[in-house]
């Protein structure tokens, strides 16, 4: 009789369960920073929201040649909303899974027929899963010039435009 060697291929068991060991490591390693990744695009994406928000109503003031108002609500998934609804071609925004801040002069913003604002102030942004994850606008009196940044991670209750620093 003659016996030959019988090479098998493939992993054993152990083998397997290293692997899956491993992988479940980095995937817990990972997930943090992926989640918080996901919120500060959340938040981001937020900001954008609102600024476009605020562009779109002012370029249609001085398109129609008539006051445009932009009324933002605070709390969580805050509104955006237009008066007159035709200001805000795009229709209302709703952001999502975010807390807005304002201070008092920004309830509504309001464009005159030249894209001129007697409006000024700034708006917060949050996460509201990390709540020192922040965002800002500030809205200048006059030209009615918008600024983003940063808003500092130590005030989670305040909306000032001292506060709010240029984004990296």
């Amino acid at each position: 009789m003659h016996f030959s060697a019988v090479h098998k291929q493939g992993m054993t068991l152990i083998e397997i369960l290293i692997v899956v060991t491993v992988a479940v490591i980095l995937a817990l390693a990972v997930t943090p920073s992926f989640l918080y990744w996901l919120e500060t695009q959340r938040v981001n994406q937020a900001l954008e929201s609102l600024e476009g928000a605020l562009r779109e109503a002012q370029r249609e003031a001085m398109r129609r040649n008539q006051t445009c108002r932009v009324t933002i609500n605070t709390g969580t998934n805050p509104t955006i909303v237009g008066d007159p609804p035709q200001c805000l071609p795009n229709g209302p925004r709703q952001l999502q899974q975010v807390t807005l801040r304002r201070n008092a002069g920004t309830a509504s913003v309001r464009f005159g027929f030249q894209g001129r604002t007697s409006s000024t102030g700034t708006i917060v942004i949050a996460s509201t899963n990390y709540p020192t994850l922040q965002r800002c606008l500030v809205v200048s009196l006059g030209l009615g010039l918008l600024r983003t940044g940063n808003y500092l991670e130590t005030d989670t209750t305040g909306a000032t435009a001292d506060n709010c620093q240029a984004r990296n």
